[in-house]
């Protein structure tokens, strides 16, 4: 790497921690909260219970994941890869959920780096260099590159593994460029699954170097066995606690949306075009996509095919969360750092070449704007409430109580309290009473069982924003 690229590069580092920084102390209370809290409740309870990632739990005891009771608080998803990432840090620094975003933060600027090195191999060091410049800075993902989620993790893994399996196709002797590939496979898949959908670069990359002869080929077979057998292994493993498993199925096809006028409005209009690109960015991206295609653009390609799939197998899934989206954004950048110099290098007599650039600008410069426009909400703390309720229950209750704190199943408020228990009332107060759980606490101060609980139970903490109550069966009903 020349000095003037690991200048740029180093100055693209540093403005992708700057921004990151915004409202990084934010309780965990913002947008999609619900998912964070699950995934920090995992690392919490690692330093809080001891540590075995093979049986992970967070805090919901509720049936509301998939209709069975989770007494033992099972949390079997994807491996708890990045949760054991954050309870290493954790141990060092004390439960902190800054700690848990700054290490996301690092996470994201490593992939920045990356991004960088794998597109240097098939293209000028502008277009990488525009590439990281526009990852480090889409608003959407400075946003969820702060947030305690595996996706970010996930992402860099695949990037690791695309540069170091591209190291290894260079120099096929290497084992240990192949080995690297293997670990980097596997923290990818193990993190979050839907990795493999983005496996298919590493495909292409394996047939455009041995063609036919890759199906003969041992240290790819290698590659491939060994990239997917711990995954298969832990799906085995975790059949054996079933209450511990959500439901995912809705994630596919819910109500038939995929390729309906729904699906690819959300996708291509409210997504792509509104809320992560803008209109702006989304431009750049089709004059990306547009230009002719050489050789080492295929690779490119295959990343994009990757995302089609990826959004028509978990149609409804990437319909429904508008995190579903992080892993294309490294595909979005690429295609728009290809549209950027493409304006940036008119030489056609048709377009006028120095309008070009200025368009480039005004293009970048837009989906910048209207980009935070659009998630300066994601930020914003809509209910204090149930964090200042979850440090009077952390003060107040025994720190083995078992607490309801009714959120409509979003686990950010139970979070709060540093207690497990339910997120939700999936059963009668009667039936909480009998196993143990007499403690509730609430933010819905105008709520009639409310405040008919607060007549005739025991009040133990009472403002004009939350409600800690200890129930009895005396109480109940009056």
């Amino acid at each position: 790497m020349k000095k003037l690229e690991f200048l740029i590069l180093s100055l693209i580092i540093l403005l992708a921690l700057v921004l990151r920084l915004y409202k990084i102390d934010r309780p965990l209370a913002d947008w999609h909260s619900w998912r964070q809290a699950d995934t920090a409740a995992v690392s919490r309870n690692f330093i809080k219970e001891g540590f075995n990632p093979f049986i992970p739990k967070f805090d919901d005891m509720s049936s509301q994941t998939n209709g069975l009771d989770n007494p033992n608080r099972y949390r079997f998803v994807e491996f708890p890869v990045y949760n054991i990432l954050i309870y290493l840090v954790w141990s060092f620094t004390g439960v902190s959920v800054t700690v848990a975003r700054l290490t996301t933060v690092a996470i994201t600027l490593v992939t920045t780096v990356f991004i960088y090195l794998v597109v240097r191999r098939f293209s000028a060091w502008q277009t990488a260099a525009i590439a990281s410049f526009l990852f480090a800075t889409i608003p959407y993902n400075i946003f969820y590159s702060s947030t305690i989620l595996p996706g970010p993790f996930m992402v860099m893994c695949l990037f690791m593994l695309y540069y170091f399996f591209i190291r290894f196709i260079e120099n096929d002797k290497s084992w240990f460029f192949l080995s690297l590939s293997i670990i980097f496979a596997n923290l990818a898949i193990l993190s979050w699954p839907i990795a493999t959908f983005f496996c298919l670069p590493v495909v292409y990359l394996a047939l455009d170097k041995y063609r036919l002869g890759t199906i003969k080929n041992i240290k790819i077979w290698l590659f491939a066995i060994l990239s997917i057998m711990p995954f298969i292994a832990w799906r085995a493993w975790m059949l054996q606690f079933p209450q511990g498993i959500p439901n995912f199925q809705f994630l596919l096809n819910e109500d038939n949306i995929r390729f309906k006028g729904a699906f690819f409005r959300w996708l291509i209009a409210e997504r792509l075009g509104k809320l992560i690109l803008s209109a702006c960015g989304f431009a750049l991206f089709i004059i990306g996509l547009v230009i002719k295609p050489a050789k080492e653009k295929l690779f490119y390609i295959s990343l994009l095919i990757s995302c089609l799939v990826y959004f028509v197998v978990f149609a409804s899934g990437n319909v429904r969360h508008d995190y579903y989206q992080v892993p294309i954004i490294p595909t979005l950048a690429i295609f728009m750092a290809i549209g950027t110099r493409m304006l940036f290098e008119i030489k056609t007599p048709v377009f006028n070449k120095y309008l070009g650039p200025l368009v480039a600008i005004f293009l970048i410069l837009f989906t910048f704007a209207f980009g935070f426009y659009e998630i300066q909400g994601f930020y914003w703390i809509n209910k204090p409430q149930i964090v200042k309720a979850g440090q009077a229950v952390d003060r107040l209750l025994p720190k083995d109580a078992t607490v309801i704190a009714p959120y409509n199943g979003d686990v950010a408020f139970l979070y709060q309290t540093n207690r497990r228990g339910y997120p939700i009332t999936d059963r009668p107060l009667e039936e909480f009473i009998a196993s143990g759980t007499k403690y509730l606490v609430s933010v819905d101060m105008g709520d009639a069982g409310i405040q008919n609980l607060a007549a005739n139970c025991k009040v133990i903490e009472k403002t004009s924003e939350y409600l800690i109550i200890e129930m009895f069966k005396e109480c109940i009903g009056k």
